[in-house]
């Protein structure tokens, strides 16, 4: 076997180490996701409600309802917040129609320039 067959055979299965490892490591979570995954605890809080007589999709709707709510509220604030920033940015940018760079660099090419007379 010549050198370069040998090579080719370590690469080989050095890959399909690597592949079976990923393989087998793919495996071991859909595993444990399956032995750890919450349907057990889902049927367990119904059946103790159903139990107690509590309905439960009542509550789930008014804390559903009440979470929309304030992502509505949060929402409106951030875009009047922006709206002002955004009034505030374009009375600034007004003065002269300079961007900020514009505004701090020109002063110091004009410094630069050396006038003869």
């Amino acid at each position: 076997m010549s050198e370069f067959q040998q090579g080719l055979l370590i690469t080989a299965i050095g890959m399909g180490l690597v592949f079976a490892v990923i393989i087998f490591l793919w495996g071991l979570m859909a595993l444990m996701m399956r032995v750890t995954s919450g349907r057990k605890q889902e049927q367990d809080t119904t059946a103790e409600a159903s139990e107690m007589g509590m309905p439960l999709v009542p509550e789930i709707e008014k804390t559903e309802s009440q979470r929309r709510a304030a992502a509505a509220a949060a929402a409106v604030g951030i875009a009047l917040s922006a709206q002002k920033i955004k009034a505030v940015q374009t009375s600034e940018d007004r003065s002269g129609d300079l961007s900020p760079w514009q505004a701090v660099h020109r002063p110091r090419q004009f410094n630069r320039i050396k006038r003869r007379g």
